[in-house]
């Protein structure tokens, strides 16, 4: 490793990553740092026993021609560098029992919804079309004034102090089109009631209009993308390489500290955990929390009934009431449930005859009993939560793991295994990108604009842009 660089990325997910494949892309020396033994922080795969999982990723968005995933691997030119199946139907609907099919664009969705309540035809509508007005504005604002300048305008400001519950409010009666509606809540970690307008409205018309994804033979082949487009054009990935504290001389960002020495750099971007952002920026953490996290069940699965590539199970159509047992029971009377077919896309994820399935359920990290002590028994409950929706699961286990949100703290160094960094409610009150420090600049889902492999993405091309500046070079543009 040399000892001077244009600039240093702190964290090798995928804020950082694109962070620097995008520098090194423009002719920069960059070095990224990763405290862990891989890259990818939640977009990794593990393979057990034959059977390959994705850590914690059900699908990706932001693939379709405008989405910011799809511009970033096309300026990279790494677009044919991984494989995508767009999911279709984008996913099943459960409701105990009702299943709905939910399409991926949204001429499909307005038919299918309409086709629920003929009666709220205008309703329906006007939502879809408010929604609309919301994500395209959204996506020409910069994701910092999107949530935190007060004087913004328009449908905007109307409802950047809105829940998404108080938007499905003007315009939706019907329980079933609004479950349909608030089916990817868990996507964002928030009931209806709690989480922002904003937040889930961009989410959920990225997906709608622009397609969910799959990423072929597991989410590592995304990061090993990013990864390759760093070395090839002159970056360079150290893993095992803690970064210690940030180094500051008058008043700027100048390197890192890592064991044996220092790393000097013309800027630093910082794209890991929030505890240690706080610490190194001075700056306060606010009055936001950390997002929930997941618990995950992964299942070999022999002979096994047909299931879908993504389907969400409620217990009914009020959505809001699978959030109220996270921090005591995830599999209880009121629990939600993803069930995630990896193999049917990819078969290679799975030996031949056999399917590699994923449960997931939200949870908190500060659980009602330890969770090294309930792992098992709630896997168990997991799986019984997961024979309503798929009858016959159970009996075609041949393997079984499990990671609680500790798994996740431990392996991607993210606070409280947080799924999202901060919570995205109304205030998604966020870790500005641009410090008061010089020189230094965050990426990943505690800054703006959150969590998701797209958001993280394109926080790691906004930190790019402004380090690029910093150091009085040619922007990536």
């Amino acid at each position: 490793m040399k000892r001077l660089y244009d600039i240093a990325v702190i964290g090798a997910g995928i804020g950082g990553l694109t962070a620097g494949a995008i520098l090194a892309k423009k002719g920069y020396s960059v070095a990224v740092l990763e405290a862990g033994r891989a890259p990818g922080g939640y977009c990794t795969t593990f393979r057990r026993q034959g059977f390959t999982f994705d850590s914690c990723l059900d699908a990706v968005s932001g693939w379709g021609e405008d989405g910011w995933l799809r511009r970033i691997f096309r300026k990279l030119g790494i677009e044919k560098n991984v494989e995508m199946a767009r999911l279709d139907p984008l996913r099943v609907d459960n409701f105990a029992g009702d299943k709905v099919n939910v399409p991926g664009t949204i001429p499909e969705l307005i038919n299918l919804l309409y086709g629920i309540a003929p009666g709220e035809k205008d309703g329906i509508l006007n939502l879809l079309d408010t929604m609309e007005e919301i994500y395209r504005a959204a996506m020409s604002t910069p994701p910092e004034v999107l949530y935190a300048y007060p004087g913004i305008k328009g449908v905007i400001g109307k409802y950047r102090e809105k829940t998404y519950k108080e938007l499905l409010d003007e315009f939706i009666t019907s329980p079933k089109v609004r479950a349909v509606m608030c089916d990817r809540c868990a996507f964002l970690g928030l009931p209806p009631s709690k989480v922002s307008a904003l937040a889930m409205t961009i989410m959920f018309m990225t997906y709608s209009s622009g397609g969910g994804y799959r990423i072929n033979g597991g989410a590592c082949n995304l990061t090993n993308a990013l990864v390759k487009a760093l070395l090839e054009n002159g970056g360079e990935l150290h893993l095992n390489t803690p970064v210690s504290d940030i180094m500051i001389e008058d008043g700027k960002a100048c390197g890192v500290f890592v064991a044996g020495g220092t790393i000097r750099a013309g800027a630093v971007i910082y794209a890991a955990d929030a505890e240690a952002m706080f610490r190194m920026s001075g700056t306060e953490p606010g009055r936001n929390r950390p997002s929930i996290s997941f618990y995950m069940v992964y299942l070999g699965l022999k002979g096994a009934p047909e299931i879908p590539d993504s389907m969400g199970y409620y217990p009914g159509y009020d959505i809001e009431s699978t959030f109220a047992d996270v921090a005591r029971d995830v599999a209880g009377p009121f629990a939600s449930l993803e069930i995630i077919n990896y193999s049917r896309l990819s078969p290679a994820m799975a030996p031949d005859g056999h399917v590699s399935v994923m449960l997931m359920s939200k949870a908190e990290y500060s659980y009602s009993r330890p969770w090294n002590e309930c792992r098992d028994y709630e896997a168990e409950k997991l799986l019984s939560l997961a024979e309503k929706a798929i009858p016959g699961i159970t009996e075609s286990v041949v393997f079984r793991e499990t990671a609680t949100p500790l798994t996740l703290e431990k392996y991607t160094g993210n606070l409280r295994g947080a799924a999202f960094g901060w919570e995205q409610n109304v205030s998604n009150e966020r870790v500005s990108p641009r410090t008061r420090l010089s020189g230094l600049f965050f990426a990943g889902h505690w800054t703006y604009p959150g969590g998701g492999i797209e958001s993280v993405a394109a926080s790691g091309l906004a930190a790019a842009e402004s380090a690029a500046a910093a150091i009085n070079k040619e922007a990536f543009n």
